[in-house]
């Protein structure tokens, strides 16, 4: 199995790079191909020092749901409210940042190599 290895809140979470978990991110959260490009896109803005609305907005709801769909297509039993608990320790907006580089992942493959080849996407470091 394709994964990546986080820790969130001091919570260890391997999260699945799979279609399953980007199937399901996408009926619950958004699609995670318009999620990427739409941080992307904003990223770009940014550094051009243009105000960019997205489409698609991080929240204290959906950051946490991100991380506990990967997680559990990964095999853990972990509960959402652990998850959340965690996201809310580490920070939302650290949190946040895990979470695209997540969906990152999923969407790209030279992202999902990166991450295969020992890269701990470990928050906060």
């Amino acid at each position: 199995m394709h994964s990546m290895n986080v820790t969130v809140g001091g919570l260890d979470l391997e999260l699945a790079l799979n279609f399953g978990a980007a199937r399901e991110i996408a009926q619950k959260v958004g699609d995670p191909l318009g999620i990427a490009r739409e941080a992307a896109l904003e990223a770009m803005m940014s550094q051009a020092g243009i105000v960019h609305q997205p489409k698609w907005v991080p929240t204290v709801d959906n950051v946490p749901m991100i991380l506990w769909i990967g997680a559990k297509h990964g095999g853990s039993t972990v509960k959402i409210e652990a998850v959340q608990d965690a996201v809310f320790a580490h920070g939302f907006l650290e949190s946040k940042g895990v979470a695209l580089d997540y969906l990152a992942c999923i969407v790209t493959p030279s992202a999902r190599e990166r991450s295969e080849a020992g890269g701990n996407a470990e928050a906060g470091e």
